[in-house]
């Protein structure tokens, strides 16, 4: 696994959270599902919203702006690691969680050569709120424009805050093959 911070800087993060949050495409229901046989995730219980999945694209907007990101993420990468991640985007999807929000462990694809993109999106964040991303027996504690790429058949979850807080959790979750 591997970390990337500082991705976003802090007006980026401000002005990103407060579109996204504004924006009227968002299903914020307070739990998610394992995938299912269809597809990634029962659509009616997933907190958050789906902006590209597989070939099809949900909101043109969104897909623009964090298909760009990708690109920032990839060469940050690249200056770290010395090579790119895969540029082959199956998915893109942001969840929201608050402090009542529960999802369960999980992967996201069973196919070895998929990785996963998880970056953290609001922009103020107090270590005593929680919220961290548990990948198989590693944490990582929530830091604003902090990315984490994983392989995406590690079992994972993220974390809701600990106690009622001012802001939702928005995470950016990325597939790439």
């Amino acid at each position: 696994m591997e970390t990337i911070d500082n991705i976003l800087i802090e007006k980026d993060l401000f002005t990103l959270y407060t579109n996204l949050i504004s924006s009227p495409v968002w299903d914020l229901h307070r739990t998610s599902l394992l995938p299912t046989d269809d597809g990634p995730f029962d659509m009616g219980c997933f907190p958050g919203f789906i902006v590209k999945d597989r070939d099809k694209i949900y909101n043109h907007f969104w897909h623009g702006y964090f298909a760009s990101l990708f690109e920032r993420i990839n060469v940050k990468f690249f200056e770290k690691n010395k090579y790119y991640l895969p540029r082959n985007i199956i998915r893109i999807n942001l969840g929201a969680k608050n402090e009542t929000s529960l999802t369960e462990f999980h992967i996201d694809d069973k196919n070895p050569g998929v990785y996963t993109i998880l970056g953290f999106l609001t922009p103020i964040w107090a270590k005593d709120w929680g919220g961290h991303l548990q990948v198989e027996d590693k944490k990582i504690d929530y830091k604003p424009g902090r990315f984490m790429i994983f392989k995406s058949d590690s079992i994972h979850n993220g974390v809701g805050p600990s106690q009622k807080i001012p802001y939702w959790r928005i995470s950016i979750n990325y597939l790439v093959q």
